[in-house]
């Protein structure tokens, strides 16, 4: 009896779990990071002269056939304004710029307006056919 009482007399040790650390904050989600909206980028004639000499270029004028076939700025192709939208796979590189030209800068601005909101990154020639003649540039 004895040994009953002294085996239940003695103490258990219990093993108590270490203490806890502190909880980490849970992981915060990733920072969504947004691509920046195309804008339609703006160039007046020498500009564009500039970018012609340094390679080759995407170049649209959006005017009637009959306004491109009675003069434009070399290597141009002519997809006129209505056509344009449906059209610019015939012409556009993957990543590349689409500048747009037509007489004095209005339709091809709506053109580059149209083609920015389908996510082509475009420039606008100010001036136009008009403003290149002017400057003393060739046409064909």
């Amino acid at each position: 009896m004895l040994l009953v009482l002294f085996a239940c007399a003695q103490t258990q040790t219990v093993a108590t779990p270490p203490a806890s650390e502190p909880a980490a904050a849970p992981a915060a989600a990733p920072a969504v990071v947004e691509e920046p909206a195309l804008a339609v980028r703006n160039v007046d004639v020498a500009t564009l002269k500039t970018d012609k000499e340094r390679g080759d270029i995407k170049l649209v004028d959006v005017r009637t056939p009959e306004e491109f076939a009675s003069g434009h700025v070399p290597g141009a192709v002519n997809l006129p304004l209505d056509q344009v939208g449906a059209r610019i796979g015939e012409v556009d590189a993957p990543g590349a710029e689409v500048y747009l030209v037509c007489r004095s800068g209005g339709r091809s601005a709506k053109a580059a307006d149209l083609l920015v909101a389908q996510g082509y990154a475009t420039v606008n020639v100010q001036g136009g056919t008009e403003a290149w003649k002017a400057a003393g540039y060739p046409v064909e």
